[in-house]
């Protein structure tokens, strides 16, 4: 990934690149980010660390998290915590999740349907108060046994 490199080089060899606007980024940044063992991770606010994906292994995650093996097809925003939860990270990963859960065929053919009638409804207009009432009548009820 982009974001990744700059990070990287930053945190291992304190380099930072030529553009004025991408070093001043990197700066703001790293704080949260820890380069350890050859794996970047990056600080949660609950002081979790979670490990930096590319792009193939990001791709593989949302896979696994969404239709895997405890994989349950869950909207966008479920499976970016889920992930979260997994301990991965990545710059645009809610926006990715929301693609990705948009975009499985499983989820848009098992989903609600919308309850909207085809045309627009056409409400009766009363000319004056209680013109149009309606009464229902039920015959003799019997008794039930419960």
């Amino acid at each position: 990934m982009k974001m990744r490199q700059p990070l990287v080089d930053y945190l291992k060899y304190e380099k930072l690149l030529d553009d004025l606007r991408k070093r001043v980024d990197v700066r703001r940044r790293a704080p949260r980010f820890i380069y350890y063992k050859g794996t970047l991770y990056r600080r949660s606010f609950d002081g979790v660390f979670l490990r930096c994906l590319g792009d193939d292994e990001a791709i593989q995650a949302m896979e696994e998290a969404h239709s895997g093996i405890c994989g349950a097809h869950q909207s966008g925003p479920k499976l970016h915590f889920r992930i979260k939860r997994m301990g991965y990270y990545w710059p645009t990963i809610v926006k990715d999740c929301m693609d990705y859960a948009q975009r499985c065929q499983p989820c848009q053919f098992h989903a609600n349907f919308i309850h909207q009638s085809p045309e627009p409804l056409h409400p009766t207009v009363a000319s004056w108060p209680f013109d149009a009432w309606g009464l229902d009548v039920v015959g003799p009820m019997t008794k039930s046994s419960g």
